[in-house]
């Protein structure tokens, strides 16, 4: 690598390894970590540790995109910050700074992957791109609610009065998924109104993302013209 090269270049992995690294971290994060704080299996400062984990790792899968550096750093930095916030103290007004803040982080990072998922890459890494997006889209619906609840409680007809990460994910990906087990329902006007969207979401995501595959595919296998 030429010695002109910054310090960020020196620091990326080759865009397919740092994608898994950065699945791993985030399937981690997202479904493992939050039900085990939950059952008092892992302290809170650990959940914050694993967040930080998949926004460093977010920040250098990511980090192919130069024009967006300052904004994938921005969002990270905040929602770093807001997580750490929120595991020190655990009040209302960082709960609710911490929700917002990784609502537009994970927004922020499944839009760019998004873009790598319809530009002319290599499939393999678009499909990783494809998976990582869906992850961080389910992830921000749910901090969304999170935000909401936190504001307006009662807006999910969620057992009890403290409510944890781990229950809006679990609500969010079983609309994304259009699984809807209902044990869980929206109550709020504004809450319904959004799971409808999540779950129109997930269904267009799976008809543009796949279409767009199965037909770059088709178009690679036909035959030639004469």
């Amino acid at each position: 690598m030429a010695a002109s090269d910054g310090w960020f270049e020196r620091l990326l992995l080759p865009t397919r390894r740092s994608s898994y690294v950065l699945l791993a971290a985030l399937v981690v994060d997202v479904f493992f970590v939050p039900p085990l704080v939950d059952l008092a299996v892992l302290p809170l400062w650990f959940a914050a540790a694993a967040t930080t984990v998949t926004l460093l790792a977010s920040a250098i899968a990511l980090g192919g995109h130069r024009a967006a550096r300052g904004l994938i750093f921005g969002v990270a930095s905040l929602a770093l910050a807001s997580r750490w916030l929120h595991a020190a103290n655990g009040i209302d007004t960082t709960v609710l700074l911490d929700a917002s803040a990784m609502a537009v982080a994970t927004g922020t990072f499944a839009g760019m992957l998004l873009a790598d998922v319809f530009a002319h890459g290599k499939l393999p890494d678009r499909l990783i791109a494809g998976l990582l997006a869906y992850i961080f889209i389910g992830t921000t619906w749910a901090q969304i609610y999170h935000a909401i609840d936190t504001v307006r409680p009662g807006a999910l007809s969620l057992p009890g009065t403290v409510h944890s990460v781990s229950e809006y994910i679990y609500f969010s990906f079983a609309t994304l998924t259009s699984v809807g087990y209902g044990d869980v329902l929206p109550v709020n006007p504004i809450v319904r109104s959004l799971a409808v969207l999540e779950a129109l979401t997930g269904q267009l995501y799976l008809v543009l993302v796949v279409s767009r595959f199965v037909g770059e595919q088709a178009a690679g296998r036909a035959p030639p013209d004469r």
